[in-house]
């Protein structure tokens, strides 16, 4: 080999002399920490924004006020802000960076030089004290890669997690969140039976033993438990349509959603006035029973007790946001379980022999009664709305909706045996006479009789129960109105100016305003009580809402769902025994309109309502809600690892399928009822041999899991058996698509196209 050839430096000019006194000393070092520090910069934006918004979604993830339109504009708010480069609606703190931090580990690449940069930007904007283990474990701050690309950049060792002491505000902030972390972060099973069973347990409870005072204690515990199993029975069924759902499972959808989506525009028809009705009376029996009770403890005008709460609630309205979080529900459910065991311990401890020992009475029931047992009872147990919140939350750890089923269930049993404990002791504490015909709440003869804790404790139960009641019901009507006046005139939903501002939220508070007119008069001739506007609506609108819905949405559902759970319900599933439910409903409904009620206004309100819904079954029957299909549902999700999964679900049930991945690298042939690639990438299209026996209607699901969660549609085109498709998937449709098999044929082959020409299906 040649030697190496030794060539003698030449003079160089000095840099001084060409670049001055003040020339750069470029190193491979200095480039590569000045390249991280401005991608650091943008990343740290980047992992603010998506903290934010997952906050923000979590303060309204069990808001039981908002409507599809209202999330719709705060996520526009949040991503209009964004795109025009203004601060979002919520910054975040370092609470929420280290709380979702699962949540953007996927916009952190794998290079520990940038990991190092990011986490000395968060240090030096917010600190890094030892709580916020979660942003130090997805950033991988113990890795020794890491260490050595933080001290190459800043010169100084990466050390550990500080321990200064902090002030009481921030320590504050630290304990809050992880006691939200620790409720949030229930197994499936305890979620759900803690949602469900604080939402349904609510003011209602208040009013049971004046509504069954005159049966005694024991007869009223035997209606409790027929009125408790009939509930029970409706929230399986609605549980189940829910975890069938497509757009329920990945929380995109509302109640009116879901039934959207199965009954059509007109069974929303009908479910939109009724929740709009339940909300209105809701927010009015709040107002009575805050006003009358908070009014006996204090001897204040029960006017003046019930308009504070108005004007609390005004406020609110006009500032437009209320903390709704999952760890808030449950927090305040429990606060409220308990009082209400404190309650009924003592009125055991102050019960009265004779009115324990009454056995079962039937009174001579006249109309007024029949309607305040039926209709109180019926609301008590009303916690339909409250399962679907729930599973907006759940299903997001239990897909199949196993846990999901058996919390609410079991949370529906519990809300039973706590009624049943609850009206006992009242009722054998204070007696049945000195409850019946009670125009205020139970809790004001029970402070008769036990003493001035009761006052205590039920003045707290009312601050929460029903103070936090009447806000949610005051925001849902809030919000309805506004889409009613959207559907009127635009001008009315995006106000641009203060007296544009000023005019939308007065005309959305109309009903509201009314409603507290009316309160004011009723309470000031003593006209009004907190049990009969609960007995009436109880009785119109829960038969509907609570127990014809659920049976309809839930056959429907076993007919044309999109997904399958875990744990169908056996005999529920039977035509006979859907049937004879739903029956029970509508006869009781009718039966009061024909029979029991003698009054033409109540009596024409129960022959509408027997109506709407006889129509509404029929109307769903002829546009074929209950006509079976197949769904053929194409998803990309995130991972890691990154799967494209096939599935196919016919008549509700999984269907086994012959399916071909045509990849860049060749085709790939599954047979089974889930198919699977792990290069959702590389797939150009897929067809799927549809197996015979499968019902003719098929709809098409193609859609990308993001990394927070939730479903977004992916561009692609359809051919069934060779015709194609007359449109494609698109946001406006969710990526849904309906296709049809021709008459007379078994299976069919559907070929879905996501190859050149078209987006590739993928996780935005």
């Amino acid at each position: 080999m040649a030697p190496e050839r030794t060539v003698a430096a030449e003079p160089k000019p000095a840099a001084d002399s060409i670049l001055g006194s003040a020339a750069p000393t470029f190193t491979r070092e200095g480039l590569l920490a000045g390249n991280h520090a401005r991608r650091a910069g943008t990343l740290l934006y980047a992992i603010e924004n998506r903290s934010a918004l997952l906050a923000t979604r979590s303060r309204s993830a069990m808001a039981r006020f908002e409507t599809e339109r209202t999330v719709a504009e705060r996520e526009q708010a949040f991503f209009g802000a964004l795109a025009e480069g203004r601060t979002p609606p919520r910054k975040p703190r370092i609470q929420d960076i280290n709380r979702y931090a699962l949540g953007w580990a996927d916009l952190v690449p794998a290079d520990p030089g940038l990991r190092a940069a990011v986490l000395r930007r968060i240090q030096d904007k917010y600190g890094l004290p030892s709580q916020a283990g979660e942003i130090r474990r997805v950033l991988t701050a113990d890795a020794p890669a890491l260490i050595e690309a933080y001290q190459r950049q800043n010169g100084v060792a990466l050390g550990a997690p500080s321990a200064a002491p902090m002030p009481w505000r921030e320590r504050l902030a630290w304990l809050r969140t992880s006691a939200a972390v620790r409720l949030e972060s229930l197994p499936p099973f305890w979620l759900a039976y803690a949602l469900t069973l604080t939402e349904t347990v609510g003011g209602g409870i208040l009013a049971l033993p004046i509504a069954l005072a005159e049966f005694g204690p024991v007869g009223a515990a035997l209606l409790l438990l027929f009125f408790g199993i009939v509930n029970t029975i409706t929230v399986a069924a609605l549980v189940e349509a829910i975890t069938r759902n497509g757009n329920m499972r990945y929380g995109n959808a509302f109640f009116g959603r879901l039934v959207g989506d199965y009954l059509g525009r007109p069974g929303n028809m009908l479910a939109m006035p009724a929740l709009f009705a339940l909300d209105a009376v809701g927010f009015l029996v709040s107002l009575v029973g805050f006003g009358i009770t908070i009014g006996g403890v204090t001897g204040l005008p029960v006017a003046a007790c019930a308009g504070a709460l108005f004007l609390v609630v005004m406020a609110i309205l006009w500032r437009g946001s209320l903390d709704a979080t999952v760890a808030l529900a449950v927090a305040v459910g429990l606060v409220n379980m308990g009082l209400i065991i404190a309650l009924s311990v003592l009125s055991l401890a102050f019960a009265r022999p004779d009115a324990l020992s009454a056995g079962i009475t039937i009174p001579s029931l006249d109309a007024g009664a029949l309607e305040l047992i039926f209709g109180v009872a019926l609301i008590a147990f009303f916690g339909h709305t409250s399962a679907g919140h729930s599973a907006k939350v759940v299903l997001a750890r239990d897909p199949g909706g196993k846990h999901l089923l058996a919390g609410n269930i079991a949370a529906m049993l519990s809300a039973l045996a706590l009624y049943v404990l609850f009206v006992f002791a009242v009722t054998g504490a204070v007696g049945s006479d000195a409850l019946t015909g009670f125009n205020g709440t139970a809790l004001t003869p029970l402070a008769k009789r036990v003493g001035p804790v009761v006052d205590v404790l039920g003045t707290l139960y009312v601050l929460l129960g029903v103070g936090l009641a009447s806000i949610y019901g005051s925001l849902g009507l809030f919000n309805q109105t506004r889409e009613i006046l959207d559907g009127i005139s635009a001008r009315f939903a995006s106000p641009t100016g203060s007296a544009d501002r000023v005019t939308a939220y007065l005309l959305a508070s109309s009903p509201l305003i009314a409603i507290f007119v009316i309160v004011v008069v009723l309470l000031g001739s003593g006209s009004i009580s907190f049990t009969e506007p609960l007995s009436l609506v109880g009785t119109l609108v829960c038969p509907l809402l609570g127990g014809v819905f659920p049976v309809l949405l839930f056959v429907a559902a076993r007919r044309r769902g999109e997904r399958l759970p875990s744990r169908p319900i056996p005999l529920l599933g039977h035509p006979v025994v859907a049937i004879a439910v739903g029956a029970i409903f509508v006869s009781a409904l009718a039966a009061f309109g024909l029979v029991i009620w003698t009054d033409p206004a109540p009596r024409f309100a129960a022959g509408i309502v027997t109506a709407a819904i006889l129509v509404i079954i029929a109307v769903s029957v002829r546009r074929g809600a209950f006509r079976a299909r197949t769904v053929v549902e194409y998803r990309v999700e995130s991972g890691p690892p990154q799967l494209g999964i096939v599935s196919v679900v016919s008549q509700g049930r999984a269907q086994r399928a012959d399916v071909v991945f045509t990849e860049t690298t060749g085709p790939r042939a599954v047979t089974d009822s889930i198919a699977m690639t792990p290069m959702p990438g590389h797939v150009r299209n897929i067809r799927v041999r549809l197996p015979d026996g499968v019902a003719r209607e098929v709809l098409l699901w193609v859609h990308a899991i993001a990394a927070d969660g939730s479903s977004r549609p992916s561009a692609a085109t359809a051919h069934l058996d060779g015709a194609a498709a007359d449109a494609t998937p698109s946001p406006a449709t969710g990526g849904f698509k309906q296709l049809q098999l021709p008459a007379g044929t078994g299976g069919g082959s559907l070929t879905i196209a996501i190859g050149p020409g078209l987006p590739e299906a993928h996780v935005s």
